[in-house]
């Protein structure tokens, strides 16, 4: 069954024209970011309707509603263009030139070794591709061979069993249909000198199948099976699920029209890579000596596997839930890009937190710079109570005096504790001293949890997430707030 078609997104209740991203909760109204003020209220930052001034809550959509899979599509063929694209390419290829060098050089008894090797580059790189693309990421990633069995073992071996549901069934069709002596072919094989001299295989008798309709059926079926059997060789856990069809069949059925399209774009670069081979194959004739021209082939027909495996990837990222890949809520996002933000400029809410005047200074008392090196080096110390009663003191300097991973701490520590109002103090400080500091968001997350399974002030909890998700787009903190917070329709 197919996924019903997505249902058109609201438009602004002032700028009819314009997508909205927001809906206030007060007046019920759709809004775009020129409806939408940003608005702080004490040390959390918060978005509000400028028509009413109540809640802006974010609205969200499905993946695949935001973007259909078809437009996401539309820019793969640049993907592998890039300057890092190109970049990685060039490295693959020369890896890839040098081991095939190698195994052709190579004693046939040895060449096991630096073929496994080649498949181990090339699979770990497709599959690095497609979980790149599964992220949302734009850049095709450097390729991480660290770890020989995971990063280059296992990679081959799930593309040599995915790949196997073309050429395997082929093959089994051949022999228990097309009557091929398998038997007779090893054997006059093995006594083939020039098989021990050049490695070739002798040819197979494949022309049979060119003749049957029995086998064009299975081997057009095994192709449409192909990037389903590549994708669940990436998701799942257990190899046997690529030769599971039920399975494969229930989730191209899921799919639906997507994998469709999937299929049509990997059909279109499939003529492409048929034209670059053609190139790759001429470069491959020149002097055996010259490793540039083969470094080359290799980079053209590097790029156009990028290509492939960056739609297999997209369509992960797009519609994975519809093969049980990662959570529900990780496919939910917001209906407008991360950079539609709030066109205005920040308000100011006239009644900030009261600040508490710091004590009259006794004489030889140390000085505030002095107690802020010795919180610094309690919060080294891990000193929690020393840490805490001395946080508590500091209260009244400037909440950027104190660097964010004290406040962070402090707020750790003292939810930790049970002490939930120094802990909603610290972890608010934490974000409003230097709410660009990679830390943010993670005292945010804190900070909601507290409110809400500590004091029980959901809406509270409600509100930093939906800024979160507003402010901190693309983050883990992010997909962690929105997995919390009841999708908007």
């Amino acid at each position: 069954m197919s996924r019903t078609p997505p249902k058109p997104l609201a438009h602004c209740k002032r700028h009819p024209s314009a997508p909205a991203g927001w809906r206030c909760d007060g007046c019920g109204a759709s809004l775009c970011p020129e409806c939408v003020e940003a608005k702080r209220m004490q040390t959390v930052d918060l978005l509000v309707c400028r028509l009413c001034g109540g809640r802006a809550e974010t609205l969200l959509v499905h993946r695949s509603e935001q973007a259909s899979y078809a437009d996401r599509l539309g820019q793969v063929w640049r993907y592998p263009f890039t300057r890092q694209g190109l970049m990685v390419a060039a490295g693959l290829g020369a890896m890839m030139a040098f081991v095939g060098f190698m195994t052709n050089v190579t004693l046939i008894v040895f060449r096991l070794a630096p073929a496994a090797i080649g498949a181990g580059i090339f699979w770990g790189s497709f599959f690095a591709v497609m979980r790149s693309s599964t992220r949302g990421e734009s850049e095709v990633p450097t390729p991480d061979f660290g770890d020989v069995f995971d990063d280059g073992l296992v990679p081959a071996l799930k593309g040599l069993l995915a790949t196997s549901v073309v050429w395997g069934s082929l093959l089994l069709y051949l022999v228990f249909v097309g009557g091929w002596d398998v038997f007779q072919y090893v054997d006059r094989l093995l006594s083939d000198p020039m098989f021990y001299m050049t490695g070739r295989f002798q040819s197979i008798p494949g022309e049979t199948l060119l003749h049957d309709p029995i086998a064009w059926v299975l081997g057009l079926a095994s192709l449409v099976y192909l990037p389903m059997a590549l994708m669940m060789a990436m998701t799942s856990n257990s190899l046997l699920d690529i030769f599971n069809p039920l399975k494969a069949l229930h989730s191209m059925l899921r799919l639906g029209r997507d994998y469709a399209v999937a299929l049509g774009a990997l059909f279109t670069l499939g003529l492409v890579y048929a034209a670059v081979h053609l190139v790759s194959s001429s470069l491959r004739e020149v002097a055996f000596e010259v490793i540039v021209s083969r470094w080359l082939a290799q980079v053209l027909e590097c790029l156009v596997f990028f290509a492939m495996a960056r739609v297999l990837g997209l369509l992960l990222y797009t519609r994975g839930d519809a093969m049980g890949y990662g959570d529900p809520g990780d496919y939910i996002t917001s209906v407008l890009p991360a950079d539609a933000t709030p066109r205005t400029s920040l308000r100011v809410d006239p009644a900030p937190l009261p600040s508490r005047e710091p004590a009259t200074s006794t004489p030889g008392a140390p000085s505030p710079e002095a107690r802020l090196e010795e919180l610094s080096a309690l919060v080294q110390a891990r000193n929690v109570p020393q840490a805490l009663a001395l946080y508590s003191e500091l209260s009244f300097l400037p909440k950027a005096s104190i660097t964010p991973a004290v406040h962070l701490f402090v707020g750790q520590a003292a939810a930790a504790e049970g002490d939930n109002d120094l802990a909603v103090r610290a972890l608010e400080s934490a974000a409003d001293s230097a709410p660009d500091d990679p830390l943010a968001p993670r005292a945010l997350v804190l900070l909601a949890r507290v409110l809400g399974e500590r004091m029980q002030e959901a809406a509270r909890a409600r509100d930093v997430y939906r800024y979160i998700v507003d402010r901190y787009p693309d983050t883990d903190a992010s997909r962690f707030a929105q997995a919390r917070l009841p999708p908007t329709s």
